[in-house]
């Protein structure tokens, strides 16, 4: 090496530990390139094995919404809370018939946002017939639940301008038929690469839709002619019809005729109400008997 022997050829001391801080450098520059690349790799397994947990926790909600417990009298709706960190609804238990007599064997799921953006699964099952109410505890996770899991861990919704985990296509329980999900997922958001976003929407089929209700009505010397036959609902069910003049009942069928006194105003409206006993009143009409 340079400088690193005198005259008669003899390694000098100097020149000794000139080489010696030389080489100390240079190692010292490999190992900090060799332990940045390490960690680097290290958080982009961590980054794409969160992103990953985020895209099957995201395919097992859709499965659950897509598997939709069918509405009943009772529980006409199958979600019970649609916020936009908080959704609970009902589904049917694929691993059924259970031992009770939750004979359709349906439970209920919540997914909610805590504030340290963990994404957590509950449910709730049970063996009666009559379904229970949803625990009222909105903490996230909340008490009241028959299992909690972790979904994943790391969500930024909540981070800087919170963004909606969940949205809807309606602001009624009973009329929501598609759930928007929207993660944002980042596992050091205080270094690069920068947060990534799983998009999923889901058509709820199984969901049941609240029936449209319409009619005419015909002034003849029989009476008032009403016919609700353009009433329809969206699942093809059959549909139970009340006539009311105002707020009073005034009959019940599809079509009836309606017996007035001659020249009197009566302010006519159908109710219709499906199987599962969603009801919609249609607009009223001034009709003139």
């Amino acid at each position: 090496m340079i400088g690193a022997r005198d005259d008669r050829g003899e390694i000098t001391l100097p020149g000794l530990l000139v080489a010696s801080a030389l080489s100390l450098i240079l190692m010292t520059a490999v190992l900090s390139s060799f332990e940045n690349a390490q960690s680097q790799s290290t958080q982009l397994t961590a980054r794409n094995g969160n992103q990953q947990t985020a895209r099957q926790a995201s395919d097992n909600l859709a499965a659950a919404l897509r598997n939709l417990a069918s509405p009943t009298p009772d529980q006409p709706q199958a979600i019970d809370r649609a916020g936009a960190y908080d959704l609970v609804f009902q589904d049917v238990d694929p691993a059924g018939p259970n031992n009770g007599q939750n004979l359709t064997n349906v439970r209920r799921g919540r997914w909610c946002l805590a504030g340290d953006g963990t994404l957590y699964s509950q449910r709730q099952t049970w063996t009666t017939a009559a379904v229970p109410p949803v625990p009222s505890a909105t903490a996230c996770p909340g008490t009241g639940w028959s299992q909690t899991s972790v979904a994943v861990a790391r969500l930024t919704n909540l981070a800087g301008t919170p963004r909606p985990l969940f949205s809807y296509d309606a602001g009624v329980l009973t009329d929501i038929a598609g759930v928007h999900v929207d993660m944002y997922v980042d596992e050091d958001p205080s270094r690069a690469p920068p947060e990534a976003r799983l998009v999923t929407g889901v058509f709820l089929r199984n969901q049941n839709r609240r029936p449209t209700a319409l009619f005419t009505a015909a002034a003849t010397a029989q009476g008032i002619v009403l016919n609700a036959s353009a009433s329809t609902d969206p699942e093809g069910q059959p549909l139970r019809y009340t006539w009311l003049d105002g707020t009073t009942v005034v009959d019940d069928g599809i079509t009836t005729t309606y017996k007035v006194t001659a020249g009197t105003w009566h302010t006519m409206s159908v109710r219709v109400q499906d199987p599962a006993g969603l009801i919609s009143t249609s607009a009223a009409q001034a009709v003139r008997g």
